[in-house]
């Protein structure tokens, strides 16, 4: 081809193709290699390719909060004043953060409005939606956003929370599922219909093989709002403790049950995330021991394999700075200022095991580390197989599952946060964060 057609032409054509395809052309000739690398088509130094920090939605606090390790390069603020007050965090994907009626990237700053979305096809005031963002830069600048149906929990103080039998005996989820999915490519809600593969969710805890909507009503009233969107499929975290199985690419989804304890009992409080090998969750069995698991697909039957545990056991007191900071968004007086005055750091950006001095935690034993309090899970590093942990909201942890190593990160909570009166401080929601430089399609 390159025979045949003038060079411009032949760039014209190339600079059209998507990054993932671009990055495949350049393998082809030595030709079109040094036509993408002279052109600077293949812009990877927009791509999220590292972890820049974590947001984190405090209980309470007007604005989320931003905890990160300084880096050279632009500075991301998680200041987000342009947006209605009180705005949370519902999900992140790929560089972007979706909140309740917007879309964000925080590190180009822009923002774009979602429209009110229509109500589940269902009865209005026993199920509602929650948001999931799927985006993918490396194929697309367009993302989506699906909203995947939830049903109220039974409140048996109220007579009148009651749904009809035939409604209660319906099985769940459904099949078809019929998904509302926000294209920012027609900017339109539409309606997608998903086919079951296999069983219903069931009853987890009993092993039923069927679910249906009481089975939904009656479990714990708190879930962990975790997904993970990875190769062309959406994994979320669902009522009932399974994880839905959605693939974008053949209109299917699956229900993935729980890992099993040593009695065979599904466990609760699982804390999905995407890092080295794929989709990981992470199990918080009791106050301070966390189980580790991968899922593997290989095979076709969806198991998750167990990789790692830590516990975290009371005694040892971590003070003083670290090499992560929190930018104190909520703290008016105090805020984060960039340092020099301009938007950039000075720290050199590594996570890397690569120094004896790198703030690593002395433990007694493998996998342990001594807290003075309750721990919290954060998140996954997504290149690296480490998983974040908050002491007591007062440090950030980092846990290395290959080396079985604690790192102190430093000091994660809001000034003067917990001292008000009538305030309940704890973390809601976290979302480590990996920046896409790129801007939405209509601003280019």
């Amino acid at each position: 081809m390159e025979n045949l057609l003038p060079e411009d032409v032949l760039t014209n054509i190339i600079h059209r193709l998507a990054p993932r395809y671009l990055a495949i052309s350049r393998c082809v000739c030595k030709t079109w290699c040094t036509i993408i690398d002279a052109h600077n088509l293949l812009r990877v130094d927009l791509l999220p390719r590292s972890l820049c920090g974590i947001f984190i939605n405090f209980n309470e606090l007007s604005m989320p909060e931003f905890f990160f390790r300084p880096s050279k390069g632009p500075m991301v603020s998680g200041n987000f004043d342009h947006l209605p007050l009180g705005s949370c965090i519902v999900d992140h994907c790929n560089g972007l953060l979706l909140f309740r009626n917007y879309v964000v990237n925080p590190a180009t700053r822009q923002s774009a409005p979602l429209p009110p979305c229509p109500s589940p096809n269902m009865v209005v005031e026993h199920f509602f939606h929650r948001g999931h963002l799927v985006f993918d830069p490396t194929l697309s600048p367009h993302y989506e956003v699906f909203m995947i149906p939830e049903i109220v929990r039974y409140n048996m103080l109220y007579s009148d929370d009651k749904l009809d039998p035939a409604i209660e005996e319906l099985e769940w989820p459904p099949s078809p599922c019929i998904l509302h999915v926000f294209s920012s490519r027609t900017k339109v809600w539409e309606e997608r219909s998903f086919v079951r593969e296999g069983e219903a969710a069931g009853n987890v805890r009993e092993g039923e093989a069927a679910g249906d909507v009481a089975d939904m009503r009656l479990d714990h009233p708190y879930v962990p709002d975790t997904s993970v969107y990875w190769r062309r499929v959406l994994y979320v975290y669902c009522q009932n403790k399974f994880v839905m199985r959605i693939s974008l690419s053949n209109g299917k989804y699956q229900v993935i049950k729980p890992p099993l304890n040593c009695e065979g009992m599904a466990y609760t409080n699982l804390y999905l995330g995407k890092s080295v090998k794929g989709v990981y969750c992470a199990v918080h069995d009791l106050a301070s021991y966390f189980l580790i698991y991968i899922l593997d697909e290989l095979s076709g039957k969806m198991e998750w394999v167990f990789k790692d545990s830590c516990r975290i056991q009371p005694c040892q007191i971590i003070d003083g700075p670290g090499p992560w900071t929190l930018q104190d968004i909520n703290n008016q007086e105090q805020g984060f200022e960039y340092e020099d005055g301009n938007n950039e750091a000075v720290v050199e950006d590594r996570f890397e095991w690569d120094s004896d001095n790198d703030n690593v935690i002395e433990t007694n034993s493998r996998g342990k580390y001594n807290s003075g309090g309750y721990i919290n899970f954060l998140g996954f590093h997504p290149y690296k197989e480490v998983i974040f942990l908050s002491d007591t909201l007062r440090r950030g942890l980092a846990y290395h599952l290959n080396s079985s190593k604690f790192q102190d990160l430093g000091n994660l909570r809001p000034t003067n946060y917990g001292t008000e009166v009538g305030i309940q401080p704890f973390i809601r929601e976290s979302f480590p964060y990996t920046p896409w430089m790129g801007w939405f399609p209509e601003d280019n």
